[in-house]
């Protein structure tokens, strides 16, 4: 029996997709050759090829708009009977019970990775070398390396909605099934802007709505003293000589951060490296660098140790995890500042500033229309091949930039401060291991289906394809360099 789907694409991109009872007669983009064969399986099966993913809640918006595009331009309709957290789509993440269980971000993505508790995950920094040295190896080595274990990541806490979640035991040990250790691809599905949100309040703005500020533009230095804690109150003499508007406010600056390890913090520190890394003029935690925060990224200047670091503004933490509960917490802060992804800062009713770019020509918007204002073409691809392109060369790969590799390093995935757009941005990326089209015997994941392994391949397949990447510019992200899609599908479907 033979099922054929006709091209649902908004923009024609997404040819016919003809799909038999174990192979794929073709799936054709019309911006690539031909694809390689796909795994067993069939595409769009509801009763047992829906998929999760879980990490970093810097792509939660792409994720939403790739699995509803995955839904419109291939599969339709998928709803479930009872409701599953997929919907009527074929793949979820971040679903609300992780959310609301402080399983995601960039760091849990990285943990559920080693652990595999999901079919695939999300990363916006993306990893140490350290940290893909222990993805590569075996299962469970990185949070081991933590000094936690895999039952004590997850157990208790969240349960994943679709398999590999039965037995409720991670990674699977079972013997003829056991998870194995294999080498993990790095895919790169989009790019954001990190918006530095502000919640100003009338009662500190000389007691009237028009004396707050309905626009803000910081320099670099003012966003490092603002973040570093040296900046105390809104009328700091410093603000206002860029906002003379600040000068009626005069509430105590109250900053808001994330209280997990997450890639969007990874980003903006990247940032406040290359924007004003020595701090010399530090009065909260003074003659310590930007650089001193990064490896330990819950770590801010003057939040270790209040009150023993200098005079430093107030530093705040949201209970859970995740930008969305950023964005809460700064919501019921008055006066507060904090950062977040350009999707869950918009349309909240708090002010997005604009910041100097790098080249120093003007103050940028985080957001151009409904797009970030962002520009990936700084970077490039890594190694020389598709597949060193998905992250497979251990000396040249999306972590470590090269930096290990004989000759001119290149950078691959930090965009922050470069170009002449909004200075705050960031690539965010899938992590899918390889050997899973090999479901007849132990692979890295092995509880999942042969229809989830055909879902997990066409979905990232549709994730690299031009369809799915004009969807990201009325979502607030940017999307990948065109002429980088076929190199990285070509990858993925090899290694896949």
């Amino acid at each position: 029996m033979e099922m054929t789907l006709r091209k649902r694409s908004v923009r024609g991109r997404l040819a016919l997709l003809v799909v038999g009872l174990g192979v794929f007669a073709c799936l054709v983009l019309a911006d690539t050759s031909a694809a390689a064969v796909p795994p067993t399986g069939l595409n769009c099966v509801v009763s047992d090829g829906k998929i999760n993913g879980r990490g970093a809640t810097y792509q939660n918006a792409a994720e939403t708009a790739f699995a509803q595009g995955y839904r419109d331009d291939f599969c339709g309709n998928t709803p479930k009977s009872p409701e599953d957290v997929a919907g009527n789509t074929m793949v979820a993440f971040n679903d609300a019970e992780a959310e609301k269980n402080s399983v995601t971000g960039n760091g849990a993505g990285l943990r559920a990775a080693s652990c595999r508790t999901d079919a695939y995950f999300g990363a916006s920094a993306p990893y140490t070398e350290l940290q893909l040295q222990e993805l590569d190896e075996a299962p469970g080595t990185l949070v081991k390396d933590e000094g936690k274990t895999c039952s004590s990541t997850i157990a208790g806490k969240y349960k994943p909605p679709f398999q590999p979640n039965t037995p409720e035991e991670w990674p699977d040990t079972q013997a003829g099934q056991e998870d194995t250790t294999a080498p993990i691809m790095t895919v790169p599905i989009a790019g954001s802007a990190v918006a530095l949100p502000v919640n100003l309040t009338a009662a500190n703005c000389g007691g009237s709505q028009e004396n707050v500020p309905t626009t803000l533009e910081f320099t670099a230095k003012e966003v490092s003293r603002v973040f570093g804690g040296d900046a105390a109150n809104w009328d700091d003499a410093e603000l206002v000589k860029n906002n003379p508007a600040l000068a009626n406010c005069t509430g105590a600056i109250i900053r808001v951060v994330r209280e997990d390890s997450a890639g969007t913090t990874d980003i903006f520190k990247q940032y406040l490296i290359r924007a004003e890394n020595a701090r010399s003029t530090a009065v909260c935690a003074p003659g310590k660098a930007w650089e001193a925060y990064f490896k330990t990224d819950t770590e801010w200047p003057g939040k270790q140790n209040p009150g023993k670091e200098g005079t430093c503004s107030e530093i705040i933490t949201p209970v859970t995890s995740g930008n969305a509960a950023l964005i809460a917490k700064l919501k019921e802060t008055p006066d507060g500042i904090g950062y977040a992804d350009l999707p869950n800062a918009e349309g909240q009713g708090l002010l997005l500033p604009t910041v100097v770019n790098a080249a120093g020509t003007g103050a940028k918007a985080p957001n151009a229309g409904k797009g970030a204002n962002c520009t990936f073409s700084v970077v490039s691809l890594p190694g020389a091949t598709a597949e060193e392109a998905v992250g497979l060369n251990p000396k040249d790969n999306w972590g470590n930039n090269n930096n290990t590799n004989a000759g001119s390093p290149e950078n691959h995935q930090d965009v922050a401060d470069l170009g002449t757009l909004y200075p705050i941005c960031g690539i965010t990326f899938d992590l899918v291991y390889t050997g899973l089209d090999n479901g007849s015997v132990p692979n890295a994941i092995s509880r999942l289906s042969a229809d989830q392994r055909r879902t997990l391949y066409s979905y990232i397949t549709y994730i690299l394809s031009s369809a799915a990447q004009d969807r990201l510019s009325s979502n607030y992200y940017a999307p990948l360099p065109t002429a980088w899609l076929p190199t990285l599908r070509k990858g993925f479907q090899k290694e896949f």
